[in-house]
């Protein structure tokens, strides 16, 4: 009964998040039914598990989505970010509009910003970008989100993300490990998610389908870039540079954790913005209207996490864990298989991993494996079924772009989900064949 409970939740979670319903109800009737078919003491279950994982969740990502929200505002109040796309379609031509935000995630995600910053700040230029080449908005979560929740996330070697240094700790390798293997799933992802988004656009014209605005969303035309409404290209672009720049250097040269050493970065960015745009926009309400965005993203999001961590402590969950550990498929079908069937219960990548490594990561060095093919088969593997309706990622971008995932999550699905899946076989494949 628990193990149906759980099943029963997911299931009723993507169905509620499909119908448009807020996430913090979608979250709480999840976990209601996973505490009624497990037996859990309601009280505790709600106020220690579901109000801890969301608290905790809120209490640690707080600066980061105001900031971060406050930033894109900015950006996109002021004209900046219309600015910079209007500069890279000028470089690279109307018809590049996937790859030039395909890019930019990759760049910021590399360079150490997390998801959910990258989805706030890229945003505003991506939605200009898609309104001036008349692309349908339901392909824009799938652009903005593929190159930082699979190539930087899991696949290129050298990234800073969680899900690459976890194993680091199990197997005493480095962000480099599996180089060989991590940089060509890179480069076969990369094309496989650009190709199928240029066909689902040709389709789309095809269909006589176009870019709608969504309800009460104002976008600045790109042509207005010509006749002097926004800032000069080197202005658009300053406070970007000041954000990596800083970011890079309080990680470097100081202590500081790397969450308060982005949010000082981000604030300095933002600061920059006000005195640069000063006479382009209202600073006051972007600031206002940015905070107000952000929480709302943050509520949101915490309230998954909420339900998340009330589906980890249920005993059901324990039981499901256990049985994937013990698959008789090797070592490297069992990562496979098991990352995967945890990530998607529980809509985190580095959640799934995490589980899987505490659990066997003894086993897999005994095993006598290469440990830097370990290490990028692992990780690539974390990247592919986290991607479910309610993880936390889709869930903000969505907020962000003010869509539904009705609309938007078949397109996630096959370049976030089912692609890196493939990749993470391949990975296996080209480590049997000893290629490192």
């Amino acid at each position: 009964m628990g193990i149906f409970g759980l099943i029963l939740a997911v299931v009723c979670v993507i169905f509620l998040i499909w119908k448009n319903w807020h996430m913090a109800i979608v979250s709480l009737i999840g976990a209601l039914i996973v505490i009624a078919f497990n037996g859990m003491n309601p009280v505790t279950a709600i106020t220690t598990n579901f109000m801890g994982g969301m608290s905790s969740f809120a209490g640690n990502w707080f600066l980061l989505f105001m900031l971060g929200a406050i930033f894109g505002k900015v950006m996109g109040d002021s004209g900046a970010s219309v600015g910079i796309a209007n500069h890279l379609l000028k470089k690279l031509g109307d018809k590049s509009v996937v790859l030039v935000i395909m890019l930019t995630g990759l760049v910021l995600s590399y360079g150490g910003i997390g998801t959910f910053i990258i989805a706030f700040s890229v945003y505003p230029i991506a939605v200009a970008l898609f309104q001036r080449a008349d692309i349908p908005k339901k392909l824009i979560v799938a652009t903005i989100m593929v190159c930082p929740v699979t190539v930087c996330m899991a696949m290129l070697p050298g990234s800073p993300s969680t899900q690459n240094l976890l194993p680091t700790t199990y197997f005493n390798t480095t962000a480099y490990a599996g180089a060989k293997i991590g940089i060509i799933c890179s480069l076969i992802m990369f094309c496989a998610a650009y190709l199928y988004l240029n066909w689902q656009i040709a389709r789309a014209r095809r269909k006589g389908e176009h870019f709608v605005p969504s309800e009460g969303e104002s976008i600045m035309d790109l042509s207005e870039a010509d006749s002097g409404k926004t800032p000069s290209v080197g202005a658009c672009y300053a406070p970007i540079v000041v954000l990596l720049a800083a970011m890079f250097g309080l990680q470097k040269f100081t202590t500081m954790p790397a969450n308060y050493a982005v949010s000082v970065a981000m604030t300095l960015a933002i600061l920059l913005g006000c005195w640069l745009y000063r006479d382009k926009f209202d600073a006051r309400k972007a600031i206002n209207d940015g905070a107000s965005g952000g929480l709302g993203a943050l509520i949101a999001t915490s309230a998954i996490m909420g339900f998340g961590s009330t589906v980890s402590a249920s005993p059901a969950y324990s039981v499901v864990t256990s049985a994937l550990l013990g698959l008789d498929v090797g070592p490297l079908g069992t990562a496979l298989i098991a990352i995967n069937v945890i990530a998607a219960i529980t809509g985190s990548s580095a959640g799934g991993l995490n589980i899987f490594l505490s659990s066997m990561g003894e086993y897999l060095v005994s095993t006598g494996l290469d440990l830097s093919m370990l290490h990028r088969v692992v990780c690539i593997a974390s990247s592919g079924f986290d991607a479910m309706p309610h993880a936390s990622g889709m869930v903000v971008c969505n907020q962000i772009a003010r869509t539904s995932q009705k609309d938007t999550y078949i397109h996630v699905f096959i370049t976030c989900a089912l692609m890196p899946f493939m990749c993470a076989i391949l990975a296996c494949v080209l480590g049997t064949m000893g290629i490192i």
